[in-house]
């Protein structure tokens, strides 16, 4: 299953054809699901073309443009297999590594986390990559070497599972590690972007905004433990405050320590309240938030390339 965003026709032609080859080679029942995540007339075209002459494709195309995430949950709920690949258009990815990323999943894993070898990517992306799986690693209990790598496989059933998370299916992989029960990773190859290709669609601004929204989506406690860490705090200086005083009217201490502890209560007390008033905001964010995570414009099958199949997600 493959998101697409603005590829160029040939470097999706070339990845078709390494895809077919290397599962006609394992000789297994498979199909090639693009998910057109609002490409431009060209890329839906040269799609379009795909399906026509290849029985083994499909194309689910959304609306417009969603993001990363959204586009292989339109993929998830829609692929037929029982193993479901996932992988980026943009020719970085080996289709040679399939056997790796299937071969534990016949062994009883629920889940094969790609790990990329060798980046062929820029230095700030590998930079942000890294940066994003460390903050993953210390904001979850997820221990994935690769959070990034779109390289990656999962059995049916976990596919299906990670639907009914809301807004926490913007963390594919991260949720999908809590709903398998057997988790892998393997190595895989990474080759050099097409010279064709655009840059990835992930600039600094929307790194931030994916850190921001597994910060809100992901640590649910959080501001609870604000909370009770505040009032804590607050009750623990509130004491020592009046303890101080007390000792200032016995002329043991001047005021100034009785002060300095009254302010850390008060700041203490400001930090609680802030932590319940972020637990509510974000209670009410997760029940009111009706939009919908994709749009579906239409399916294109081999059989019947043009069907208009509206859908929600």
């Amino acid at each position: 299953m493959i998101p697409v965003f603005n590829n160029r026709p040939a470097v999706l032609d070339a990845l078709v054809e390494e895809l077919a080859a290397e599962l006609d080679r394992l000789e297994v029942s498979s199909e090639v699901v693009f998910v057109d995540d609002g490409s431009g007339e060209q890329t839906r075209r040269a799609l379009a073309a795909l399906v026509r002459s290849n029985a083994r494709v499909r194309v689910v195309e959304l609306v417009t443009n969603f993001g990363q995430h959204p586009a292989f949950t339109a993929g998830f709920e829609r692929a037929r297999g029982r193993f479901i690949v996932t992988m980026d258009a943009d020719g970085q990815a080996d289709p040679r590594d399939l056997p790796k990323l299937l071969g534990p999943l016949r062994e009883g894993y629920d889940m094969v986390s790609g790990v990329r070898q060798h980046r062929q990517d820029p230095a700030f992306r590998q930079v942000s990559s890294r940066l994003v799986t460390w903050l993953v690693a210390r904001l979850t209990p997820v221990r994935l070497r690769d959070v990034g790598c779109p390289f990656n496989a999962f059995t049916a059933e976990v596919a299906a599972d990670l639907s009914g998370f809301g807004e926490l299916r913007r963390f594919l992989k991260p949720l999908a590690v809590h709903v398998a029960r057997r988790v892998t990773e393997v190595e895989v190859t990474h080759r050099p972007r097409p010279a064709a290709e655009p840059q990835s669609s992930y600039s600094a601004r929307r790194l931030v905004r994916l850190f921001m929204d597994l910060f809100v989506n992901s640590l649910g406690d959080v501001f609870a433990w604000t909370f009770f860490a505040g009032l804590g705090f607050a009750v623990l200086c509130a004491l020592a405050a009046v303890a101080l005083g007390g000792a200032a009217l016995a002329g043991r201490l001047t005021y100034v320590w009785a002060v300095v502890a009254a302010s850390l209560a008060a700041c203490g007390a400001l930090a609680g309240l802030l932590g319940l008033i972020g637990d509510y905001i974000q209670r009410i964010y997760r029940q009111s938030s009706g939009r919908p995570f994709y749009l579906i414009r239409r399916v294109l099958e081999h059989d019947d390339p043009e069907p208009a199949v509206p859908d929600v997600g």
